[in-house]
């Protein structure tokens, strides 16, 4: 099974209007896309398409109109790059919980044939399918990685992407935003971190930090004991963060498609196909790289 466990720290910090910051442990699925049938075999309490503990539902992923999950992704890359994925796909994500989800974002990581995510390599192409709340809408960022290839365990790895933003996600934040996120690969350990900036300043940052392990038996039952609610623990502490954020006196923004037509910011976004969305980058730039090209997706 190719399938691992991805254990670590999530961080968010915001630094304008309003300042806050938190932490918390996080743990959770890089499923290889052909394992999602087996996998259910581990355990009592991992099942698929029913109700468990812990549950994969093909509705709660990209395209589900599409019966593959695996075919559905490589439809969305081919149109996006006109590759078609030829290798391992790992999903990052949270399945369900006592049949509850909601994951912010959840990354596939679309490799080439031969290439090994355990290993470190860096993925072809990577979709981010991002859902916000509570509106549970999705939109997906295909980002093209710049320099796919095997990876090393001594040596970080990073590929940069800035682009504009397209989708409402928090309305904390506007629609006049700017994203520079990094993905980074080492060994069995993964780094991703995103900024988000307007008029020039970083409004708020958020970073995942996570090594991988083998997903069998004995991790998953460890999970259920270290994180037994991993979606239900999202939501209270969004709302519960939202709470404090609101407390502090930050502005809240209304939805792009309620705002009055003659507004920049208005239904933008909403009818993306493939906008290709990339910006220069600016995030450490020493090597003075051109811009990994980003493409912008309502589903």
């Amino acid at each position: 099974m190719a399938t691992e466990w991805l254990e670590g720290t999530i961080r968010h910090r915001r630094k304008l209007p309003a300042r806050h910051e938190f932490l918390y442990k996080i743990g959770m699925l890089a499923l290889d896309l052909d394992d999602w049938t087996a996998l259910p075999r581990l355990s009592p309490f991992l099942s698929a398409g029913r109700f468990n503990w812990v549950s994969l539902y093909r509705e709660d992923y990209l395209d589900p109109e599409v019966p593959s999950l695996r075919t559905a992704v490589q439809q969305r890359v081919e149109a996006a790059t006109g590759w078609q994925p030829d290798g391992p796909i790992q999903l990052l994500t949270h399945p369900r919980y006592l049949g509850y989800i909601f994951n912010p974002v959840s990354f596939y990581l679309c490799y080439q044939a031969g290439q090994h995510p355990e290993n470190g390599d860096v993925p072809r192409v990577i979709l981010a399918q991002i859902t916000n709340t509570p509106w549970k809408e999705r939109h997906v960022y295909c980002l093209e990685c710049q320099r796919p290839g095997p990876g090393s365990p001594d040596t970080w790895q990073t590929e940069r992407f800035a682009f504009s933003k397209r989708f409402h996600v928090s309305p904390f934040n506007g629609m006049n935003q700017h994203y520079q996120w990094l993905f980074s690969f080492r060994g069995p350990d993964l780094r991703i971190h995103m900024n988000v900036r307007e008029d020039e300043r970083k409004h708020f940052d958020a970073t995942l930090v996570v090594r991988r392990s083998p997903f069998d038996r004995k991790t998953f039952h460890n999970s259920l004991v270290h994180f037994p609610l991993e979606t239900i623990k999202g939501t209270a502490g969004i709302y519960w963060n939202a709470l404090k954020l609101k407390l502090k006196g930050a502005h809240f923004y209304t939805h792009p498609d309620k705002l009055a037509s003659d507004d920049p910011s208005y239904r933008k976004g909403s009818d993306d196909q493939g906008q290709d969305v990339t910006e220069t980058p600016g995030i450490n730039n020493v090597n003075n790289d051109q811009p990994a090209r980003v493409s912008s997706w309502r589903t």
